[in-house]
């Protein structure tokens, strides 16, 4: 039963005098029906109002109860020159709203979405230094109407996948962010700051000073952040407005980067996608999860970190160029590696979780390698050649030709403790856009890695390199610190070293006291943007899709036996959620 205290009117002029009205029970518009609140309306603790037809609020919100469920049109109008207020400890949920109200809304509650917010009129604000879901966009819910006077002053929240751009903005400017959801539960949170004041930021997470930077970071935006809440990988895309000066940072849109404030710097997140309007435009990041990140904004990227943004160095990896004779120049070297690494998959024996000194050769021992001939009565031979030319790899190298015993390319075996493919490269810094040299190696049964070919970097500044081991099913590691050249050489032993870490991210796996092994479990590292660096559900959906198979080199073959069963999954079971810090 519900009651109501208020005179029934249509939808027209606001009358002289406003009545409040409240809900205590249960209350339901029809289809075709119509109900107007000219004053403030309550709905009370248990109660329940559930539009489908037109519900038109000229006043104030106080739900305590549950509104909502229902498949009709909601409007917040005003009959006075005052804001709308949205308040109560209740559910308040809108089908389609229509916000129409030149002073604006304020929130003090959470509300939900469920088909479609219309900015008519007038700004909704929020308290962006409550970092919570005060306008939630549910799956497949959408908006219109966005503009600078129009949009969310403070928090948003938006669950599903696909791509969604954030109406925010601070003031009298919109400045919207855009994220990538992969799966209906993926939930991203959104606020933008038109400001790196204190009295302006989220308060919780203290300043963020623009001077604190990684090498590669000329420059941070010191007038606007987002921040971004996400735990899932998404692409990061930023987009300025004149309002944010993109020439007072840069005179070349191609420098721009999207950076991160990981808690002690702003580090350099990428540009994968760039626009070249300075008045207006958007740069997007490499896939990243925002949790990792309390702050997003816009950098400029020093490659080569002499002082000058890219656009005005001729090269940032020439260090001949203008002068063939420069100490830089003639201190060049050529570069050999010698690099030490176990994979857990090939590591195991027995049972899951027990791991031997040396690791198993058993896709070599069958045949299953590159270029082989396998000898068991239903093996699959593989192509030869190294296998990082697909994606996301793309490596151009002709590395492993040689062991090709169907072809005209060579016949050469592999040596008998080679374990399989890894691929090694070299870096300026930990930005995978340092990348200075790459060749792929065989791994051997004691963790050697070994170049077939010589490892070509001979254009090299004698200076320290951060070194790189990525695996086809395994997580990719990187030395923690640079590291030297000593006679030409750069050496470390991941196998009794850990790898680099930053924040939450893992390195690699003990597996025996003070012994390290790649974590294995990442089969794919293509499908969505997470699955580069995340052991996770496209690892396993993979591994069922294939589960099965025998005989032959499979990437969802965790183990390295050749076959895809059982034992491969127990394996993903023990890494699943594991991600690296290292950047791809």
């Amino acid at each position: 039963m519900s009651l109501f205290m208020i005179a029934g009117s249509l939808m027209g002029q606001c009358p002289n005098k406003r009545w409040d009205a409240s809900n205590q029970g249960s209350a339901f518009i029809e289809e075709i029906g119509k109900k107007t609140f000219y004053g403030k309306f309550t709905n009370a603790e248990n109660a329940q109002f559930v539009n489908d037809g037109r519900l038109y609020f000229m006043g104030d919100i106080d739900n305590n109860g549950h509104l909502g469920d229902g498949f009709g049109y909601e409007y917040i109008k005003r009959c006075d020159d005052t804001r709308t207020m949205v308040d109560g400890l209740g559910v308040t949920e809108f089908n389609i709203l229509d916000v129409e109200n030149p002073r604006g809304v304020d929130l003090n509650t959470d509300i939900r979405i469920k088909s479609n917010l219309h900015f008519n009129l007038g700004i909704v604000h929020t308290d962006r230094n409550e970092f919570r879901e005060r306008v939630f966009f549910m799956e497949g819910a959408t908006y219109s109407g966005s503009t600078n006077d129009k949009h969310v002053d403070g928090t948003i929240a938006r669950q599903g996948e696909g791509t969604f751009l954030f109406p925010s903005g601070d003031g009298d400017h919109l400045s919207p962010v855009k994220v990538q959801g992969e799966n209906s539960f993926d939930v991203f949170i959104a606020t933008y700051h038109s400001t790196l004041q204190t009295n302006r930021q989220y308060l919780s997470k203290g300043e963020f000073p623009v001077d604190s930077t990684d090498d590669n970071i000329l420059v941070v935006q010191p007038k606007e952040f987002w921040t971004l809440s996400g735990s899932q990988s998404t692409k990061v895309t930023l987009y300025w407005t004149p309002f944010s000066d993109i020439l007072d940072l840069t005179t070349s849109v191609a420098d721009l980067v999207v950076v991160g404030w990981d808690g002690e710097k702003w580090v350099n997140l990428g540009n994968t996608e760039l626009s070249n309007d300075f008045d207006s435009g958007n740069v997007s990041s490499s896939a990243v999860v925002p949790n990792r990140y309390e702050a997003f904004t816009f950098g400029v990227l020093d490659t080569d970190s002499d002082g000058l943004p890219d656009s005005q160095d001729s090269d940032p990896f020439d260090p001949c160029y203008p002068d063939a004779n420069s100490e830089a120049c003639l201190n060049r070297v050529c570069i050999d590696v010698h690099v030490n690494v176990f994979l857990e998959g090939a590591l195991q024996e027995g049972g899951i979780g027990q791991y031997g000194d040396r690791m198993r050769t058993t896709l070599n021992n069958y045949g299953y390698l590159p270029g082989q001939r396998p000898i068991t009565l239903l093996g699959v031979a593989t192509e030869a050649g190294q296998p990082y030319g697909v994606a996301p790899w793309l490596y151009p190298g002709n590395e492993g030709q040689e062991f090709n015993v169907f072809g005209t390319g060579g016949s050469e075996l592999y040596p008998v403790d080679a374990v399989d493919w890894v691929l090694i490269s070299l870096r300026t810094h930990t930005n995978a856009e340092s990348t200075v040299c790459t060749k792929s190696a065989l791994l051997l049964d004691n963790g050697e890695v070994v170049l077939t070919d010589f490892f070509d970097c001979c254009d090299m500044l004698d200076e320290e390199y951060y070194v790189v081991v990525e695996h086809r099913n395994h997580l990719i590691v990187m030395t923690p610190t640079p590291m030297p050249i000593v006679n030409g050489v750069i050496s470390y032993d991941f196998r009794y070293n850990q790898s680099y870490t930053r924040l939450f991210g893992k390195g690699q796996k003990e597996v025996n006291p003070g012994v390290f092994a790649m974590y294995s479990g990442n089969g794919d590292q293509i499908t969505v943007s997470e699955s580069t660096k995340d052991i996770n559900s496209n690892d396993i959906a993979l591994w069922s899709r294939d589960n099965g198979t025998h005989s032959g080199y499979y990437f969802q073959d965790y183990d390295l036996s050749g076959d895809v069963n059982v034992h491969d999954k127990a394996i993903w079971l023990t890494n699943n959620g594991v991600f690296t810090d290292v950047d791809r």
